[in-house]
């Protein structure tokens, strides 16, 4: 089996920054793509940072460390088949990592998406975290071979969604699983035969954003074998489409080499065709992660964002204590000044800083407080346990996280993360958005107690982030509230 391979990039049409990567690892057959997401220094940081992190960790880890970080259940694997699953775990415990050391980088993440090629057996090996994806072209027609992670995806799945729609949805880039949001991750594994003649398409969603998959294959198939032009036409034909996005293309040709690999048995043993989900690590394995990060960290070469690093003076005492006194200082000056000049009016402007967003915190109805209202008949009492829930707002309500923010302008998208268990700061300039929350089966419960998907938030300058709480609750259960 010969492979050959061309991988391209683009920034697009309409963005500034590319937070698109890829990774090559040619000696190994071994190719991936990640998309980065999160606004201000995590923009293109999480993308080159799990890149990084996977290529720089690929010849040092040992089928011993990855049955350590997967589980003993997976000793019978072939270490090169579970490799590329406990890099990307261990990646997702890295960038989560920094976002805890470094809270300007909370919100990062990254989709995933990789294929490792099985000479021997001829074979593909298929990796999924996100809504990357990775395609293969056939006797001229066109196959998805992964699954995408996303918000659209559960609504046509679960028929709340048509085909249709999904294309005019304002949601196309809120996805359910990434690197870095949280501790854990799930992992989607799969394989397939290779044939000869096959090509293989790994794209961020730049791509499959602008162009049907009806156009992809055409494409291809109009350009094969020669991986290069495919990668080129590829990209030159989304940002032609618009461009709104960043774009990346792995294209990969398979070609015989000796015996005809298309002649093998369609039965293969060794081929799982159907998605294994290498699920959540437990303690011990998070352990194993971190442990290794720790050994193998200075091999790591992405630097940390300046900006990132950059620490909050106003959290030192000591500068605290020097603008106290200077603050007193000047006001008693002002003061004096003022009294001196009778009859002269004079009004201090108040300082209101170059700062303009939003700390959001998102908060949901304890299991207690849920089966109260569920539980009680009279609708009037029911109003008033969900407004003793407000008045009590840190008692009766709990961190909500893994809930998905989109804030909007029109129709652009202008921040996409994930809540956490504490706030998540957004740095927007001053205007009236869209907030847009996302979680299966919640709503967003405003002020008089309506369910929403979305609320206009004004962010006007100060100081400090202002601060909004929204409070979200299951649906069902408050539909008739």
């Amino acid at each position: 089996m010969m492979i050959f391979n061309s991988a391209k990039t683009s920034t697009g049409i309409v963005r500034t920054e590319n937070q698109d990567c890829f990774g090559v690892k040619q000696e190994r057959d071994f190719f991936f793509v990640c998309d980065g997401m999160g606004g201000g220094v995590a923009g293109d940081f999480a993308s080159k940072c799990a890149v990084d992190v996977i290529l720089s960790l690929y010849d040092k880890l040992n089928k011993q460390d990855c049955i350590e970080v997967l589980g003993h259940e997976f000793e019978n694997y072939n270490e090169e088949i579970i490799k590329p699953i406990a890099l990307i775990k261990i990646a997702n415990r890295h960038l989560n990592n920094l976002t805890r050391k470094y809270p300007k980088l909370t919100g990062m993440g990254t989709t995933c998406t990789g294929v490792w090629f099985d000479k021997d057996n001829n074979l593909v090996h298929i990796y999924n975290v996100g809504d990357s994806r990775v395609y293969r072209i056939r006797n001229g027609k066109l196959q998805l071979l992964t699954t995408d992670h996303s918000k659209i995806k559960e609504l046509i799945d679960s028929g709340k969604m048509t085909q249709e729609e999904a294309k005019m949805a304002e949601i196309q880039s809120m996805i359910t699983r990434a690197l870095g949001i949280n501790k854990t991750v799930k992992v989607d594994y799969k394989s397939e035969i290779v044939k000869n003649g096959d090509i293989y398409v790994l794209c961020t969603d730049g791509l499959n954003g602008e162009l049907s998959d009806f156009t992809i294959n055409d494409i291809v198939n109009l350009n094969k074998p020669d991986v290069e032009t495919i990668s080129e036409e590829l990209i030159k034909s989304a940002n032609n489409a618009g461009g709104r996005d960043n774009t990346t293309v792995i294209s990969i040709s398979i070609q015989k080499e000796g015996r005809n690999i298309s002649a093998l048995d369609p039965f293969n043993n060794l081929c799982q065709k159907e998605i294994i989900v290498f699920g959540d690590e437990s303690s011990e394995q998070s352990s194993k992660e971190d442990l290794l990060i720790h050994d193998f960290e200075k091999s790591f070469s992405v630097p940390i964002p300046k900006l990132a690093k950059k620490k909050n003076l106003l959290k030192s005492p000591i500068l605290i204590a020097i603008l106290l006194v200077l603050l007193f200082i000047l006001g008693f000056s002002l003061y004096t000044a003022l009294f001196n000049r009778k009859g002269e009016q004079r009004s201090i402007v108040e300082l209101t800083g170059n700062v303009s967003g939003v700390s959001l915190e998102i908060k949901t109805l304890s299991k207690e407080k849920i089966n109260e209202i569920i539980n009680t008949k009279d609708k009037v009492f029911r109003m008033q346990i969900l407004q003793e829930c407000f008045l009590n707002y840190d008692v009766d309500l709990i961190a909500m996280p893994n809930v998905t923010i989109s804030i909007t302008l029109g129709d652009q998208n202008k921040f996409m993360g994930v809540s956490g268990y504490k706030p998540t700061d957004i740095k927007l300039p001053r205007g009236t958005y869209l907030l847009t929350l996302s979680y299966p089966d919640y709503k967003i419960l405003d002020g008089n107690f309506n369910l929403k998907d979305s609320m206009e938030i004004y962010l006007e300058s100060s100081e400090k982030l202002s601060s909004l709480s929204v409070i979200m609750v299951p649906e069902k259960e408050f539909t008739n509230i």
